[in-house]
């Protein structure tokens, strides 16, 4: 009986245990890094490519945002000692890439590729905030993550009806 009890008390510690580890601070900043620098190139681009007013002023105001979330993040980042890329990863890069290679095809791809990730970027964005924000354990990286969310969740909202526009 005794055997059995531990057991079954090992397997309700292990059950019990979180699907994931905790996200780290270095973890966090450089997603974090990565994805506001992606959305800044991305938003450079399609604030002079896209045809479309609704998706060139969505594309304006991203980059005002993003370069203010990536600059305080940035300074965030200095003060605790952890490091920000410099570059993009390689699936934001090449989502940069073919931007770009859209952009000469000249058939409105390129506007309708940009929204798409857009969507994507944000939705990806957002959980990577609120994951932070729940579970980081840098007071200052929390604190950022909270405040930004507001943000972050005004783009998701304004590119959804830009998305579905492009989809159809």
């Amino acid at each position: 009986m005794k055997r059995f009890t531990v057991l079954t008390a090992a397997f309700l510690a292990v059950s019990a245990a979180p699907a994931f580890a905790a996200m780290s601070d270095q973890e966090f900043v450089t997603k974090a890094a990565i994805s506001g620098k992606y959305e800044f190139q991305s938003a450079m681009f399609a604030s002079t490519a896209a045809p479309d007013s609704r998706v060139k002023a969505f594309a304006q105001r991203m980059v005002v945002d993003h370069t203010d979330l990536n600059a305080r993040l940035n300074a965030i980042a200095q003060r605790e000692n952890l490091a920000i890329p410099y570059a993009l990863d390689t699936p934001r890069d090449d989502m940069i890439h073919k931007l770009e290679a859209a952009e000469l095809q000249s058939d409105g791809h390129a506007q309708q590729l940009y929204v798409t990730q857009q969507k994507q970027a944000h939705d990806e964005a957002v959980a990577l905030f609120e994951r932070y924000a729940a579970e980081g354990t840098n007071v200052r990286l929390k604190d950022f993550a909270q405040a930004a969310l507001p943000t972050l969740r005004e783009h998701q909202r304004a590119i959804t009806p830009l998305a579905r526009m492009a989809n159809r």
